[in-house]
């Protein structure tokens, strides 16, 4: 399982100035740790710089031009790296070869466990995804789902082209999970407890297994490869089915003690809000007011969609003109407004991202933020939400990013010996 909570000792900047994701430092010393180190150092450099000289690597990790010649030689060795065609120096310098990972060769395989659905795919080493597969559950008992995203998982390894080519498996889910477990500790809307997921989701071929939390999952997400790649401290602000945060604390992913950083399910947004009756009996809980399940059995309730519809539905009814639809949506965007507004004055973050269903209602986003700056010590604040950059493939790039940041922590001990 991997590490969130360490220091990067690196030196290694982003193009902006700012860090680059924090990332677990080999263990050991001596040359053999140093070059894993440098190698890491490297590789995370490409990942957010895109193609680039040599020179400029060194320029940007401060290594020295002889171990950027060594380091990139065996990186292009190892299906890391590859040359591309030279360009013209300025000033009539000499010709510059920019280097940039091989995003060819070897992939991740991200699977995401859902209430509804199974998602699963395969990423780039650039966190590309290169396809993406969606399944509806067969059936809804544990046996039924884990078999699913067994059949998943072999179906793409032979499409990543055999297990040689495969570096790594993320597997997200919502609830409360444990990575260093493999465990999904609480998982309400699945009905799930103490879930080894790790296990059951094991290979046979040596390849790791890595199981967080969707929106930790997404958080790394959004660091490497999407909107807060640039940040040095973000939330992550998922709405959807579940709630949840995934907190970025100076480049360092959270877990927190139970590994239950970011669970905000039960954040009180005050007496005079009044939604679905809550498991822990109060009415004014974030999940209650906000999330997919509870604003789509109010919207039943009210009548404004038959009893078997969906969310999608709720959403299409409002786009269509019914009153009623957009001020349930409208009002959910407003609730949200208010958590992003607490969150934003308690961590004070750099950004704070927003995914989820929530985004299939875009038109509702400025009175997120009029709610979120209302509520705020610090209006301005509220320019800092944003939705996320991901898109389609979120599902896969979030949990293929576990393996990703593994990766891209201390490749070495994952490239096939």
């Amino acid at each position: 399982m991997y590490s969130a909570d360490t220091d990067d000792q690196d030196a290694a900047r982003r193009p902006d100035g700012g860090p680059l994701p924090s990332a677990t430092q080999p263990h050991g010393s001596g040359l053999e740790s140093l070059r894993r180190r440098n190698t890491a150092l490297v590789a995370r450099t490409l990942l957010h710089r895109g193609p680039s000289a040599r020179s400029e690597i060194v320029h940007a990790t401060g290594l020295s031009a002889t171990s950027m010649t060594k380091i990139t030689a065996q990186m292009a060795r190892a299906r890391m790296l590859v040359e591309l065609t030279a360009v013209a120096g300025g000033n009539m310098g000499r010709p510059r070869v920019p280097v940039a990972l091989d995003t060819a060769y070897y992939r991740f395989v991200g699977i995401h466990i859902g209430l509804r659905r199974t998602t699963g795919g395969l990423l780039d080493l650039a966190g590309d995804v290169v396809t993406e597969h969606a399944l509806t559950h067969r059936g809804r008992t544990q046996k039924a789902i884990l078999n699913e995203a067994r059949e998943l998982r072999d179906q793409l390894v032979t499409e990543a082209g055999g297990p040689e080519r495969v570096l790594g498996t993320g597997v997200a889910t919502g609830g409360r999970v444990d990575p260093h477990t493999g465990v999904v500790v609480d998982h309400p809307l699945l009905g799930w407890k103490n879930v080894p997921l790790a296990q059951e989701l094991g290979t046979d071929d040596g390849r790791p297994v890595f199981i967080d939390s969707s929106v930790r999952a997404m958080a790394l997400a959004e660091t490497y490869l999407s909107a807060a790649r640039h940040a040095g401290s973000s939330i992550f602000l998922f709405i959807g089915n579940i709630v949840g945060a995934g907190l970025m604390v100076d480049g360092r992913l959270r877990l927190g003690h139970d590994a239950a950083a970011g669970t905000i399910d039960h954040l009180p947004l005050g007496h005079t809000a009044q939604g679905t009756p809550c498991r822990c009996g109060r009415t004014d809980c974030l999940a209650a007011l906000a999330s997919d399940v509870a604003v789509l059995e109010r919207a039943r309730q009210a009548g404004v969609v038959p009893s078997h519809a969906s969310f999608e539905s709720l959403v299409t009814k409002s786009r269509s003109g019914s009153a009623q639809a957009a001020a349930l949506l409208r009002e959910r965007a407003e609730h949200v407004g208010t958590a992003a507004g607490i969150l934003l004055d308690l961590m004070d973050p750099d950004l704070l991202v927003l995914g989820g269903g929530l985004l299939q209602t875009p038109e509702h986003l400025d009175a997120l933020r009029a709610a979120a700056a209302a509520r705020l010590s610090r209006p301005t604040a509220a320019e800092r939400i944003v939705p996320t950059g991901l898109g389609e493939g979120s599902l896969v790039r979030g949990s293929g990013s576990l393996p990703l940041h593994a990766f891209f922590s201390d490749p070495v001990p994952m490239l096939p010996v």
